[in-house]
């Protein structure tokens, strides 16, 4: 088994569409509204769920996770345009959703490993990436996570992250997370 991570490319649009419901934990989504997704948001540059924001696990040549991730100084107008996109191609809107990350921050959106490769440390591994790449521009590293998700939580926080504070997003609040830049609680 050899883990190789890659930046994606639009051809994998539709695998980054499933890996952003499964990481939302969007059980009851059709195939054709993931394909929806992928086809009218994902293949995109401009939105948040970018192929151009998204790095690829793969093991042996297959697509084996995905995290997509970016610089917060963009994320209200990237927001912004992909709702619009998100409710007129999926007619889903979420009112009074606040911005998940802001100027100084990397933000880690959407990790997902396909079940058939959990437990082999992908998730970490992407996760590192996602650090080692905020750390390298010189951003706080944020994420927002679940709060009953206590299995993620513990990971989050043995990889250096602390609560700070709670975001309303996508209809509920979630405990947002953070690594200050420069500091590093815990050696990756």
């Amino acid at each position: 088994m050899i883990t190789q991570f890659r930046n994606a490319t639009a051809d994998d649009a539709l695998f980054i569409a499933r890996g952003f419901h499964m990481a939302m934990l969007y059980d009851d989504v059709s195939e054709e509204q993931i394909r929806n997704f992928a086809q009218n948001i994902c293949v995109r540059e401009d939105v948040l769920y970018s192929w151009c924001n998204t790095i690829i696990a793969e093991i042996d040549g297959q697509c084996a996770g995905m995290l997509t991730a970016y610089d917060g100084r963009y994320y209200h107008d990237m927001r912004m345009r992909t709702m619009r996109l998100v409710k007129q191609h999926l007619g889903v809107e979420f009112p009074g959703m606040e911005d998940e990350a802001v100027a100084g921050e990397y933000y880690l959106d959407s990790l997902a490993v396909m079940p058939e490769y959990r437990g082999r440390g992908i998730g970490r591994q992407l996760l590192k990436r996602g650090i080692e790449t905020g750390g390298a521009l010189g951003l706080d590293v944020t994420l927002a996570v679940d709060p009953i998700n206590d299995r993620a939580k513990r990971l989050y926080r043995s990889l250096g992250f602390n609560p700070s504070g709670t975001l309303f997003i996508f209809g509920h609040d979630y405990e947002k997370m953070i690594i200050t830049k420069g500091r590093k609680d815990k050696k990756l």
